[in-house]
């Protein structure tokens, strides 16, 4: 006979009622208790960080675009006679430095400095004549050659002059002002510490063990691979937005995806799940307005232009353009950058797991910690 069963003496239990276990009725709670519970430390801890993300979120933004301001374009100015120098000397002193301009006598040069991104317009000065002409590539963003065409519109008018501009590295048709690099880096930025925030959350911010991280480092890679080629067929066959260099494009994005879980996984190792939000400020609040996407690095204030270059969310952009557009120049600086970043979380990563399972620090401080030990019976009998 079952012993689930009531005896036949017995009387049946009726089931227990009230909530589950681990949780209580809202009558049974002291309004102490539900007000420690809302406005404890732990809990207006979270309420003050998670505004502090929103407010640095809202002045990164706006401080980067709410004033566009040209700085340094690099420009060569084309002439001969020694125009190019009294030219370029006349467009430097331009109240605000809007560009840094050198002089040239060798077009061909020139071109092609721009065609790789060096220098973002050329400026063909025509001393026997009233009409110049401006190079521009438009690869390097559309804000950039607006930019620079407005700056020059506004000279040659000053001098009764005329403009013809002309672009020598044109977007492809589907990548409407050159913002695709842009959306798809993000893309692969936004997937990879998606992907660690949610490992972090569902299995603890650090592995249980040293086999275990490794799994999630082999996870992170085997889902770099399909981002990358993900995001590499949408813009490309699916879309045409880019097309061309498809295992190219496909090999910065495994590497951006990457790096973005690999090293939020470090921030998570380093400062538990405070480590998700020292992704967000690094990728979204700071590296995203900085990135050279909805305007160039040469219009953002000084804080984003200089680091703009230097963050992966940047990096990733001028990679996919030096790839298309740019023929690679350049382009072993960018993914070095991201290396450096992929490194660093790497580096986290494996310094925490180092000291968490190799014995340099324990939970448990005692020299027998992790031996097993007999109940307290056991013991009482085994002396006898």
């Amino acid at each position: 006979m079952s012993t689930d069963e009531p005896g036949p003496g017995a009387t049946r239990q009726p089931p227990p009622t009230g909530p589950r276990a681990g949780y209580e009725r809202s009558v049974d709670e002291s309004v102490r208790g539900r007000l420690r519970e809302v406005l404890g430390p732990r809990s207006v801890g979270v309420i003050v960080a998670v505004l502090m993300v929103q407010l640095l979120f809202i002045a990164s933004y706006v401080g980067a675009f709410h004033k566009p301001q040209p700085h340094a374009i690099t420009v060569d100015v084309v002439s001969n006679n020694g125009w190019q120098g009294y030219v370029a000397n006349k467009l430097n002193a331009i109240d605000g430095k809007p560009v840094a301009a050198f002089a040239s006598s060798d077009r061909a040069e020139s071109t092609k400095e721009l065609r790789e991104g060096r220098r973002q317009a050329v400026y063909l000065f025509n001393p026997k004549g009233t009409q110049d002409t401006l190079l521009v590539n438009s690869a390097e963003g559309s804000s950039i050659t607006a930019a620079v065409d407005a700056i020059f519109s506004q000279v040659a008018s000053s001098q009764k002059r005329t403009l013809k501009t002309q672009d020598v590295v044109p977007v492809q048709a589907g990548d409407s002002r050159g913002l695709t690099s842009f959306y798809l880096v993000v893309g692969w930025l936004v997937g990879g510490y998606l992907l660690a925030s949610l490992l972090g959350v569902r299995g603890g911010m650090r592995a249980r063990n040293f086999r275990r991280m490794l799994w999630r480092l082999a996870g992170c890679a085997a889902y770099a691979v399909v981002s990358g080629i993900g995001g590499a067929l949408v813009v490309g066959p699916l879309i045409g937005a880019l097309n061309g260099h498809f295992w190219a494009v496909a090999g910065v994005g495994m590497l951006v995806s990457l790096t973005a879980s690999v090293f939020t996984m470090g921030m998570e190792a380093l400062f538990g799940i405070v480590g998700i939000g020292v992704s967000i400020l690094l990728f979204v609040v700071l590296g995203n307005p900085s990135a050279g996407g909805a305007y160039g690095y040469e219009l953002l204030p000084t804080l984003w232009r200089v680091v703009g270059r230097w963050l992966p969310n940047g990096a990733g952009v001028d990679s996919i353009r030096s790839i298309v557009y740019l023929g690679g120049d350049s382009l072993g600086l960018h993914l070095g950058v991201l290396a450096w970043w992929l490194l660093l979380g790497l580096l986290s990563f494996f310094l925490v797991s180092n000291n968490t399972y190799w014995g340099f620090r324990r939970d448990d401080a005692s020299p027998t910690a992790g031996q097993d030990t007999l109940p307290e019976a056991g013991r009482h009998g085994a002396q006898r």
